[in-house]
């Protein structure tokens, strides 16, 4: 899998975990196939397009870029770059 979206499957993970969701609640939501998403969650097949990027971001009233571009850090758990900045 290319970095392109490297930190979408981590992240959308953490949401599912965040909102309490299962894989199929999210498949309901957004009209991804099962099997899709858990490809797409292993990083097997194809990356993830457009469409599903959009679906998923609105899912979970997420911003897209949020999801696939930025590091989601679960709450009480410090990032290390941030923990260096500091000292």
């Amino acid at each position: 899998m290319q970095d392109t979206y490297k930190y979408a499957n981590n992240n959308i993970k953490l949401l599912l975990k965040f909102k309490n969701w299962t894989q199929d609640e999210l498949c309901k939501r957004t009209g991804i196939s099962k099997i899709t998403l858990q490809r797409r969650l292993r990083g097997t097949g194809s990356e993830w397009d457009l469409s599903e990027a959009i679906s998923i971001a609105k899912a979970f009233k997420t911003p897209v870029k949020d999801i696939f571009f930025t590091r989601l850090i679960p709450n009480g758990i410090e990032n290390n770059e941030e923990k260096e900045e500091k000292t």
